[in-house]
């Protein structure tokens, strides 16, 4: 029995998407010809454009479903009963095995791609604000002050400059976490 048009044009898609992630995560986006992609994917260039105008839209979803993956990652980890530190270390250990398996250019270029900072920074202000009226953080420093030291960081990140003093990008995040958020927990005696 043949299947729907709508399955395979959806298979199609994911397997082009699949393909896509796996090339640029050992060669970075810039490295890859949409050529191969679909050579790989075993669809024709043809296909590849009913789906995707271009390389770079191409790349947009994929960053748009990590993105979306890290958020649900951390919902799903804030959701557990674990004290703050706990949760924290997870997402870090998360983070870093995610980007581990991604080439270090891919990773660039995903970063210097600015179009859903507006969303992020949403995210990000409704998680510190929830984790402040839970009493994990201190209630104290405003979201939009986090917000505005993180953006500065990923400025660095972007740059390239964490290169200079840490080995890896794991163990840099790793860092960034710490003077993030354990430099934000609460301390006994004090008000939440």
């Amino acid at each position: 029995m043949k299947k729907p048009k709508g399955t395979r044009q959806s298979k199609k898609r994911k397997q082009i998407i699949r393909t896509a992630e796996s090339l640029f995560s050992r060669f970075g986006a810039k490295r890859v010809t949409v050529e191969e992609i679909c050579r790989e994917a075993g669809v024709s260039k043809m296909t590849f454009y009913k789906y995707f105008p271009n390389k770079v839209e191409l790349v947009r979803r994929i960053r748009d479903n990590w993105i979306e993956e890290g958020f649900e990652k951390f919902d799903e980890i804030d959701a557990m009963d674990l004290p703050f530190p706990e949760k924290i270390s997870l997402m870090t250990r998360w983070k870093a095995e995610f980007f581990s398996r991604i080439n270090a250019e891919f990773i660039r270029e995903l970063i210097a791609m600015d179009e859903v900072v507006e969303h992020a920074k949403n995210r990000y202000l409704n998680n510190i604000t929830r984790a402040q009226k839970k009493g994990e953080i201190r209630s104290d420093i405003k979201p939009e002050l986090l917000w505005m030291v993180t953006e500065k960081l990923f400025e660095l990140t972007k740059e390239g400059k964490w290169k200079s003093a840490f080995s890896d990008y794991t163990q840099y995040q790793e860092q960034l976490r710490s003077l993030i958020f354990f430099g934000l927990l609460t301390r006994s005696g004090e008000k939440k």
